[in-house]
């Protein structure tokens, strides 16, 4: 897989480097800002998902249906402060869902992207030269695309099930079907997570690159949040006493750590995607950045490269044969022939000399 991206070096090595890079570039002080973001736009982001959500026909007791599906993963403490914000903000809602309190709150969940956008830009070592205001609204539109998959992903996990059963009635296709989709419901839901994860890692940074549906970042972004998700719910669930320490904010504090490691899962598969670059042969042979020209990675970096080798080639295979040129070659060729006559004479003469 490490050939296709151009990298000499084995996946041990690659991670290594990512680990120091995620130090380097204080990764956990990243997560960390991104998880403080994260917080504050987290219920302008629900709102807006409630709203996207509410012209489905499944609508009815979402807040609660979701609330389970995340209790598989997360802790519960995160779990009842979610379940509680989704049925206030279900219970409150009017016929006017998207209205200017809607656009009000897609406006500030984007603040999170636009914490992301910076982290990114760090992680891959550019400056962002693109206005403010396209900044925002990349970061709008990367909050609607990135709503979408999730959306799609509970559709899967909330309503898979009796799709798969008016599915299976309608074509006959009895229980073997609602069994197969519920064991193939969790790999699409994990392709579809880390296809959000991939679009953040290909708008968010401004750099060129050819897009990608998945990448070894937001697969090992996605394989993190899980594995750190259930581990700090087990976690959270035995051994801690968050309740007992924090009193009436220890859901709170639940959430801002489990925010703090989505954000740091995040964070690393990037930096597993900008350390494949940076160990790359055309990102070693690309030389100082063009001014005016946003930095090239990835596939079309490579293409970029592999064109200029062939270009470099061609070129020397058509130089002409001039008379200087010619004269050249004779010359290095009657050097090197007198040379090996003046070798020979020397062993000849040293020969009869002995004898």
């Amino acid at each position: 897989m490490l050939a296709y991206f151009d990298v000499p070096i084995t996946w041990t090595a690659l991670l290594k480097r990512t680990m120091n890079a995620t130090q380097k570039d204080r990764g956990s002080g990243i997560a960390a800002e991104l998880a403080y973001y994260f917080f504050l736009a987290l219920f302008p982001a629900l709102l807006f998902g409630l709203a996207l959500v509410s012209f489905f026909p499944f609508a009815a007791g979402l807040p609660e249906r979701i609330a389970n599906s995340l209790g598989s993963v997360a802790p519960p403490e995160v779990t009842s402060t979610i379940r509680t914000a989704l049925t206030t903000l279900w219970q409150s809602r009017h016929g006017g869902l998207l209205t200017f309190g809607v656009l009000a709150a897609l406006w500030t969940s984007s603040s999170a992207i636009v914490a992301l956008i910076d982290a990114l830009d760090r992680v891959y070592d550019v400056e962002d030269s693109r206005p403010w205001w396209r900044q925002r609204l990349t970061a709008m539109l990367l909050t609607i695309g990135v709503a979408a998959f999730i959306i799609a992903s509970a559709v899967l996990v909330i309503a898979g099930p009796e799709l798969a059963r008016f599915v299976a009635d309608r074509a006959g296709l009895g229980t073997a079907f609602e069994w197969a989709w519920r064991i193939l419901q969790w790999p699409i839901v994990f392709t579809l997570v880390a296809s959000a994860i991939g679009l953040l890692y290909y708008f968010a940074p401004d750099v060129d690159q050819e897009f990608v549906w998945l990448t070894p970042g937001s697969v090992l972004a996605t394989v993190l949040w899980l594995v750190a998700s259930v581990a700090f719910r087990v976690y959270v669930v035995n051994f801690s006493s968050y309740n007992q320490t924090y009193g009436a904010i220890g859901g709170i504090m639940v959430l801002l750590v489990w925010l703090y490691l989505s954000a740091l899962a995040v964070i690393v598969g990037g930096e597993l995607n900008a350390e494949i670059e940076h160990a790359s042969a055309h990102s070693r042979a690309a030389g100082a950045p063009v001014a005016g020209r946003r930095k090239v990675i990835g596939p079309r970096a490579a293409h970029e490269f592999r064109r200029r080798q062939e270009g470099v080639a061609e070129r020397v295979r058509d130089v002409p044969h001039t008379p200087a040129r010619g004269v050249a070659l004779g010359a290095r060729m009657a050097a090197r022939a007198g040379v090996l006559a003046g070798a020979m004479i020397a062993a000849i003469t040293g020969r009869r000399v002995r004898d």
